[in-house]
């Protein structure tokens, strides 16, 4: 073999190698940020999604591979998705289609109701939050803000979930058909949340009240109209948090800054006293 030959067959080798390990590194940087992307997914059993999964709702897309990763900007309703996105976060769309045939149902009475999450990875959490369409909705329009009420509301102030949350709520009694419940993860330390939708056929229960005394399980009014600022969460601009009997509005993304320590140029504007709660 000439040397020229050996030179070439010589380079040759080293270019597949540096290929070789080229390929490798960019295989498992994906891996990398494919689990930083999916370190805090979650669904609620027989929601919308899920029942694409199990085959129950058909057409579905992509979301049958992944009923847990409906991901989108947080602090819903004044941030949030947008309006006709709900169901999908903006990412699997064929959760949108909403009509009044379109999806599966699930029997659901009104009364005491335990809402199930499946996480498959834990992530601090801000809130755990359900409404339900009004009535008088529209079930053949996109889904909206002014078509849901809150009634369920529980707040983790930062806290590891388990793989199984169970938030025992009251759905609301007064009411009957054909309702869409969405339920919102809040996560606390990014600014975004997962959103699930549940397709239920309510009926009355006759033995619960119409409408439940005050402090009833997840009843949302025991919060009050402003949540306290947690040092693990993310906040951005114009949110407004209860820090020490005073109301403090974020200028700009921030996390782990507290209100009133950062001075004048700091990420948090005094607004006033808290009225009270």
């Amino acid at each position: 073999m000439t040397v020229q030959a050996f030179a070439g067959t010589h380079f040759s080798r080293l270019k597949m190698l540096y290929v070789t390990a080229g390929t490798l590194f960019l295989i498992f940087a994906c891996s990398l940020i494919f689990a930083n992307s999916a370190s805090a997914h979650g669904y609620v059993v027989d929601s919308r999604a899920h029942l694409c999964s199990t085959g129950q709702n058909t057409n579905c897309g992509a979301i049958v591979y992944e009923p847990f990763s409906v991901e989108g900007r947080g602090d819903f309703p004044e941030f949030g998705v947008p309006d006709g996105k709900i169901a999908s976060a903006g990412i699997f769309l064929e959760l949108d289609a909403q009509t009044s045939t379109r999806w599966s149902k699930v029997n659901m009475t009104g009364g005491e109701h335990t809402f199930h999450w499946k996480i498959v990875a834990n992530h601090s959490t801000n809130t755990w939050d359900y409404y339900i369409t009004k009535k008088g909705w529209d079930p053949n329009s996109p889904l909206k803000r002014s078509d849901l009420e809150l009634f369920c509301r529980y707040v983790d102030d930062g806290a590891i979930p388990p793989n199984d949350v169970y938030n025992d709520c009251f759905v609301p009694n007064d009411r009957e058909g054909y309702y869409v419940i969405v339920a919102v993860w809040d996560i606390a330390d990014t600014p975004n949340a997962f959103y699930q939708v549940m397709d239920v056929n309510l009926s009355k229960n006759p033995s619960a009240p119409t409408t439940p005394a005050p402090g009833f399980p997840g009843d949302p009014d025991r919060f009050g109209e402003y949540l306290v600022w947690n040092n693990v969460r993310v906040y951005t601009e114009g949110e407004i948090v209860l820090h020490n009997g005073q109301l403090w509005e974020a200028l700009w993304w921030t996390q782990n800054q507290e209100p009133g320590t950062t001075g004048q140029w700091g990420p948090w504007r005094l607004i006033g006293p808290a009225p009270n709660q």
